[in-house]
């Protein structure tokens, strides 16, 4: 007779175990198909109660499952199950439950005992099964029945058999929603770089694009040192990928709570082609800033060679009709006419120097010596550290010490200026002073002006700043500080 109970308990549960596998196959929704088990599984073992953690990696963990729970542990929709620790998880989470744990006495329980939450039908114990598959491990079973203390070899086999199976199955649901996401996102990268590529975006747009396409909770771009922040950037899980391209130099990091091997590949894809992106784009200025270049010393070169020898020839001619007559009258107006062209010859000197970018050859010091010779005026240039400055800020600062010097010969009263350039690692400082009858706002320069502006502006268009202090009867200082690149 025992012998055929025994046949007849083994035929059952082997039945149960088909039954939990079929369904663990066969389903789709993971929260329903732990339900199921858990039930099939209890009645199988003639159990009471039970629930299912999944825990995640940073230890957070979810009930999945639950059947027959005494009302101690509903209180509050199963709150006392799912906030807190307990030995079973922290014990799993230690990485010491390997295998079922017989009997191990509940916290939780103890919990809802001390709060009055409500009955615990009897039950203090609770058997402890980790749920994992290979090497990985996803969670917690545990079941549990009034007064029972002890959990046979057999049973405990059965309960491990189906918390393998039910670790495969988190498994092959995790590997699904992996390559479901990763379409997902592979196709987002798709359009962000379809985005990038028709629209002209700074980087913090970009950043603010890409964070609401792969939805991750934080991204920061760093251009050239220059630092964009989107979404939260602190206390979370950080991926960080560079790239050096030309003289572009990103870095890309994303801030999520959970990275793995998708973004890890979104996020090596997105900075090596947003470095190749801002590259081409500070080519492209380059051939435009080349272009504009070329055809100042273009037109420089054609004023000299027709304009400037009109001017002469003219000068020439009106001082030898000058010789020739003896009207008085004739010869005033063929002086002042001398005299006019003299004037617009040296003008025009002048806009050629400054329109012709090739004295910067000879270097900055010697280019606003020469400049300023040009304009007659005694300039002082004192050069400290070492200059690194691309063509673009060299010439940022050439250019904003010509229109400098030619406020000081035009409005300051005086004919000399000091031109300070302070380098450091980082930056350059450039600063203009002259000690003349300064200005007051509202008078010939003003704040706001057409070059005060078109200074600030070039400064401001290599990530620099701009200051302008003028006082009356003391003279004018600026200084434009830009990066040292």
């Amino acid at each position: 007779m025992e012998q055929q109970n025994d046949f007849v308990h083994a035929k059952s549960v082997g039945e149960t175990l088909r039954i939990i596998s079929m369904t663990l196959n066969e389903g789709n929704d993971l929260r329903d198909m732990l339900q199921s088990v858990l039930e099939r599984l209890l009645k199988a073992v003639q159990l009471e109660c039970g629930w299912i953690f999944l825990i995640q990696e940073k230890g957070e963990h979810s009930l999945f499952a639950s059947y027959g729970l005494p009302n101690g542990l509903t209180y509050k929709d199963s709150l006392p199950l799912c906030e807190g620790g307990c030995w079973c998880k922290d014990k799993y989470l230690d990485g010491q439950l390997k295998k079922a744990v017989n009997i191990m006495e509940c916290r939780r329980l103890e919990r809802v005992k001390v709060g009055n939450l409500g009955e615990t039908n009897g039950i203090s114990h609770h058997a402890t099964i980790p749920i994992f598959a290979g090497e990985e491990s996803f969670g917690l079973m545990n079941v549990a029945s009034p007064n029972k203390t002890h959990f046979t070899e057999e049973e405990l086999d059965l309960l491990e058999t189906v918390a393998y199976q039910i670790g495969a199955t988190v498994k092959r649901f995790k590997l699904f929603e992996q390559e479901k996401r990763r379409s997902r996102m592979l196709a987002a990268l798709g359009t962000c770089l379809s985005m990038i590529q028709k629209n002209e975006q700074e980087p913090s747009e970009i950043a603010d694009m890409i964070l609401q396409l792969f939805n991750w909770s934080g991204l920061s771009i760093m251009l050239n040192g220059q630092l964009s922040e989107v979404g939260q950037c602190e206390d979370i899980q950080e991926l960080v990928q560079e790239a050096i391209f030309g003289e572009t130099s990103l870095k890309i990091t994303i801030y999520h709570e959970v990275c793995n091997e998708v973004d890890h590949y979104l996020v090596e894809q997105l900075t090596h082609y947003l470095c190749l992106h801002f590259e081409k784009e500070r080519l492209t200025e380059q051939r435009k800033e080349l272009a504009r270049i070329d055809e100042r010393n273009r037109l420089a070169r054609d004023l000299h060679d027709s304009v400037n020898q009109m001017l002469f020839s003219l000068s020439l001619t009106a001082k030898g009709a000058q010789l020739r007559t003896k009207e008085e009258k004739t010869k005033e107006t063929l002086g002042q006419i001398q005299t006019l062209s003299q004037e617009a010859l040296k003008e025009l000197k002048q806009l050629i120097y400054q329109l012709r970018s090739e004295e910067l050859q000879e270097g900055m010091n010697s280019a606003i010596t020469r400049y300023a010779h040009l304009l007659g005026l005694t300039v002082q240039v004192r050069l400290n550290g070492m200059l690194t400055l691309s063509k673009k800020g060299e010439e940022c600062l050439w250019r904003i010490a010509q229109e400098a010097l030619n406020n000081v010969k035009k409005h300051s009263g005086v004919q000399e200026a000091r031109v300070t350039i302070e380098a450091t690692k980082d930056t350059v400082t450039m600063q203009i002073e002259d000690h003349g009858m300064g200005t007051v706002e509202g008078e010939y320069i003003h704040p706001s002006s057409t070059g005060i502006n078109g200074m600030r502006a070039r400064a401001e268009a290599l990530n620099g700043w701009f200051t302008f202090r003028s006082i009356k009867g003391k003279g004018t200082t600026l200084q434009v500080v830009i990066p040292n690149q």
